[in-house]
């Protein structure tokens, strides 16, 4: 008798790629690699005093269970008290506590989408997406992010026209800014983009989780105000506390009060299902969150000497590389000439020079060579790892 067989929503293990298998190799071997891709902040130093995070998980009310849906009532509290700061009203009544944002997409395409029914998502982009969308049998469909120089990256307005138009999509994912191309959804595109996703009757999922973290460009506001259309807004504590380890994300229904009334009914349903977020967590977050201001403050430092540092290094007069505008996030995209592929590129810049790093391939980049960076390392290390970086590739163009 047969095995049974695996659901279609799950892909085939795939085995780890040549760029995967050379740094496993090289720390295996016992060499140091310097990671321009790492965006782990507990690796990195990026991290709140381990005092203040211990303490506030050791409350005594950690212990007890007292499940809601929506997330205990003191941690809304909290969130909706950070959006007060940031000058953005929510209640707290229009928050749901997850465990992560990667669990809050799985609610809303749950929500929303019936299997088949695409969404709509960025391109270049985080390939989670893919995987995500395909675990609730839904579609993700990409629109174009095009840049120009020095202006920056743009949403290619008429392509998202053409593909909401053509698929219907239940919702359109806005990463705001972007992951890897640190590109907010600009103040000029969204009644564009607003007025798209109402007349196809689709909602906007608004992902902000490196909205704390303007470079180039001031930053943009959030979703979180929206009142005429859908709206979900997600954030946690991975990206503004420098936190992943403990496991606390959100979502903010924005847009009509009738329609926030009755989504959120049924996310009750979808939540109570689950009740992902841990006790300890939860009832941390009043203690945490108000450290947020300060931890985003400091990091920004950091993150803005080593765009500054990159620039530094890799450009000035008749360099053939180049930064390109980075408004706000942790990564930044360095173009250099197609002299390998960027596969044979990041291979034997990890081999030669042991760096790490992402090529723009890994991101759906329309063409070669783009590089991705983290912007998170240690300021020391960094600056080594383009060093490095700069004499690789000097090399190849002597």
């Amino acid at each position: 008798m047969p095995f049974p067989p695996f659901s279609r929503r799950i892909p085939a293990p795939r085995e780890p790629n040549a760029l995967g298998r050379a740094l496993a190799e090289a720390r295996a071997a016992g060499c140091r690699v310097i990671n321009l891709a790492e965006s782990n902040p507990t690796r990195t130093g990026a991290a709140l005093p381990a005092d203040r995070v211990l303490g506030a998980v050791s409350l005594p009310a950690c212990l007890s269970y007292e499940p809601d849906p929506r997330g205990l009532p003191a941690a809304r509290d909290a969130v909706a008290a950070w959006y007060a700061s940031q000058g953005a009203a929510v209640a707290s009544e229009d928050i749901f506590l997850a465990a992560s944002t990667s669990e809050a997409y799985g609610w809303l395409f749950k929500l929303l989408a019936d299997p088949g029914d695409a969404v709509l998502v960025p391109k270049p982009g985080y390939p989670l997406f893919e995987y995500l969308a395909g675990l609730e049998n839904v579609e993700a469909v990409p629109y174009t992010l095009e840049y120009s120089h020095p202006g920056g990256w743009r949403v290619d307005l008429d392509a998202l026209e053409s593909a909401v138009r053509s698929r219907l999509p239940k919702a359109v994912i806005l990463i705001h800014p972007n992951n890897p191309t640190g590109s907010y959804i600009r103040a000029s595109e969204r009644p564009r983009i607003l007025g798209l996703c109402r007349e196809a009757g689709a909602a906007v999922i608004a992902d902000e989780v490196f909205l704390p973290y303007p470079l180039d460009d001031p930053g943009e506001e959030t979703f979180a105000g929206e009142r005429d259309l859908p709206c979900f807004v997600l954030n946690g504590f991975s990206k503004l506390l420098g936190l992943p380890q403990m496991k606390l994300g959100w979502i903010v229904l924005a847009g009509p009060s009738g329609y926030r009334g009755e989504a959120a009914a049924r996310l009750e349903i979808i939540a109570d299902t689950y009740l992902s977020a841990g006790a300890p967590i939860l009832n941390a977050a009043p203690e945490l969150l108000p450290l947020a201001s300060g931890f985003t403050k400091e990091l920004r430092r950091r993150l803005s000497t080593n765009l500054a540092g990159l620039r530094g290094l890799m450009e000035g007069e008749g360099s053939p590389y180049r930064v390109l505008r980075c408004s706000g996030g942790w990564t930044a995209v360095l173009e250099v000439p197609r002299i390998l592929s960027e596969e044979d590129l990041v291979l034997g810049l990890l081999r030669e020079e042991g760096v790490f790093a992402h090529p723009g391939y890994f991101f759906d980049f329309p063409r070669e060579a783009f590089l991705a960076l983290s912007l998170l390392p240690r300021t020391e290390d960094f600056q080594e790892g383009v060093q490095r970086l700069r004499r690789y590739l000097d090399g190849l163009l002597k």
